[in-house]
């Protein structure tokens, strides 16, 4: 792979337009490839040689992970402590995050 390092205004306006929601290079997200944390600074960039496309990879050595598989949380581990944190941070109701039938009203309902 031909790895290549862009400026850090670059970078943070790649991983925007992959990933969507990084403030600054300095932000940490979780992969679902390596269950670890790395940063935006140490996430790679590859430049693909046939048509010069850049691609993002996980910032974890050896790992190949890309932005669908990372998350700002361990969500797929509840009793991981970021997991917890975030949840404390960001409580969520008590059905959970998820989107549940018993939410819908009788007239959101389409036969």
């Amino acid at each position: 792979m031909n790895y290549i390092e862009l400026p850090h205004n670059k970078k943070l306006n790649l991983l925007n337009e992959h990933d969507g929601d990084w403030e600054n290079l300095e932000q940490s997200k979780w992969c679902l490839h390596c269950s670890q944390s790395f940063t935006g600074l140490a996430a790679r960039v590859w430049k693909d040689a046939e048509d010069g496309r850049l691609w993002l990879e996980c910032g974890t050595p050896g790992c190949d992970g890309s932005p669908i598989d990372w998350a700002p949380y361990p969500w797929w581990d509840d009793n991981h402590p970021a997991t917890i944190e975030y949840h404390k941070k960001n409580p969520r109701s008590e059905d959970g995050p998820g989107f549940l039938d018993d939410d819908l009203e009788d007239e959101d309902v389409k036969p």
